[in-house]
């Protein structure tokens, strides 16, 4: 994740795992995951397209 805050203006991440056992402040997240995604920004016509649809 801090790659991808120095590489890319914009991202988004996907954290995955098993539900653990709960705690004061939560839960334990067990076999966790991350995926770092590059957002890209949409074009001005992308934009367009994905409001009339």
């Amino acid at each position: 994740m801090e790659q991808a805050a120095a590489n890319y203006p914009q991202w988004v991440a996907a954290i995955s795992g098993k539900l653990g056992e709960e705690t004061d402040q939560g839960f334990v997240l067990q076999q966790p995951g991350v995926q770092v995604f590059e957002k890209k920004a949409k074009t001005p016509e992308e934009k367009n397209s994905s409001e009339t649809t």
